[in-house]
């Protein structure tokens, strides 16, 4: 017994391989490729196969609630295995697919997996296909500064923003990140002064290399009694630490940077600013940050702890092409340097 679902997916009516797994997700066979979070619902579709469902519970000592499963992508496709042999019955089964920055239909579906054999799902996928158009003629000094002074990819940041072959929402996050850090707390007291280069870009995230100022002032601005940022403490997801596995340090004194190190603070207000940052080591004039945007600050108030876990129940990071939309409405606008095609 072998028993597994295919789960294969199409785009304007062609198959859309995933090209590989990797920790966070997939990565779609495409230009530029991000990691993509995965979300997969998974339910008897009948009492038959909810009865076989239990009893695998029972002899495997799994909570009622509780079926695990095995994700790996073979041949392009997502496949979807028992723990053993033995785990995944034949049956009928519902399966629903999420997928990060993309939509997905149907909704959910219906699937026979017959006996020592599989069963297949289409998932069809609607990828956002939106472009920016980046415009750096009046670019504010401060802003420019970190430009010129960044590597992303292999390029300087300036050119990598005018590369087409670089992902709208990756462009879209740095200038955001670094608009959002311009006001922030005060126009004349902005923490971007404090960014000396960004050499990694994420889909929704920025890492860079800052003054030790930025730690220092961050701790003030938590200090302060109107709360222009929060301090969190040790950052509460894990993706955080990935910050430690990309810092362009040898080998030799990545030790000076534990994940002990790692301190959060939070921005008030929304869009919010995050900035996880190492603890500078004593003798060193640097350390290093990861900056991000989230549409809510759950440390502030009960809305924005509202929108926070929205967003990490959905499990859908923030999207930064529908962000500039948001960040416009505020003081930010001025150092947006871009519009979306």
């Amino acid at each position: 017994m072998n028993e597994y679902i295919e789960i294969n997916l199409r785009r304007n009516s062609r198959v859309l391989r995933v090209r590989r797994q990797v920790p966070g997700g997939v990565e779609l066979d495409e230009p530029d490729p991000i990691e993509r979070s995965v979300f997969i619902g998974f339910d008897a579709a009948d009492d038959i196969t909810a009865y076989r469902l239990r009893r695998v519970r029972q002899l495997q000592g799994w909570d009622p609630f509780d079926f695990k499963l095995v994700v790996t992508v073979e041949d392009g496709a997502i496949v979807l295995r028992g723990v053993d042999a033995y785990s995944l019955p034949e049956g009928r089964y519902t399966i629903a697919v999420g997928l990060e920055e993309a939509k997905t239909t149907p909704a959910r579906q219906r699937v026979t997996v017959v006996y020592d054999g599989f069963g297949a799902v289409d998932v069809n996928v609607e990828t956002d296909d939106r472009d920016i158009d980046v415009d750096l003629t009046d670019c504010d000094s401060t802003i420019a500064g970190v430009l010129n002074r960044s590597v992303i990819d292999g390029e300087n940041a300036v050119d990598w923003l005018d590369d087409e072959s670089w992902r709208p929402s990756r462009k879209a996050c740095l200038l955001n990140v670094l608009a959002s850090m311009r006001v922030r707390p005060t126009l004349n007291g902005n923490l971007a002064q404090y960014v000396r280069d960004v050499f990694w870009m994420g889909n929704e995230r920025a890492y860079a290399t800052v003054d030790r100022e930025l730690f220092d002032t961050l701790e003030d601005l938590s200090d302060d009694n109107q709360k222009p940022f929060y301090r969190e403490g040790y950052p509460q997801a894990d993706i955080h630490l990935k910050l430690l596995e990309k810092i362009p340090e040898p080998a030799e004194r990545r030790p000076l940077f534990p994940r002990e190190s790692l301190v959060s603070f939070r921005g008030e207000g929304g869009p919010s600013l995050q900035a996880v940052v190492a603890r500078p080591p004593a003798g060193l004039d640097y350390t290093y940050a990861d900056l991000d945007l989230d549409l809510g600050n759950p440390l502030q108030d009960l809305v924005g702890f509202v929108v926070h876990m929205g967003e990490l129940v959905t499990g859908k990071p923030t999207n930064h092409l529908d962000l500039r939309k948001e960040l416009a409405k505020g003081s930010a606008k001025p150092f947006l340097y871009y519009t979306i095609d």
